[in-house]
């Protein structure tokens, strides 16, 4: 038994050590001066370009779907 508490021991030992790691990265995060990186914008700008045709063909879809429904429950009210 004393053989397997030598690296839960161990492991114990360096949890200190990872969490002050831990904080200082989320402190960095938090209070980080200046702005955040543009890279962020530009992928995001980049991605909706290129994915235009997608958003385009799923609009149009939509439209035409919800049409299709409105002139269903339409002319459905004449059915009797």
């Amino acid at each position: 038994m004393s053989a397997a508490a030598g690296p839960i021991m161990q492991q114990l030992a360096a949890l200190p050590a990872r969490s002050r790691q831990g904080l200082n990265n989320l402190r960095q995060r938090l209070f980080q001066q200046g702005e955040k990186p543009k890279k962020e914008g530009q992928l995001l700008r980049t991605s909706l370009n290129v994915h235009r045709p997608v958003w385009i063909t799923a609009g149009g879809g939509a439209y035409t779907s919800l049409a299709a429904v409105y002139l269903t429950m339409r002319y459905l009210k004449h059915v009797r």
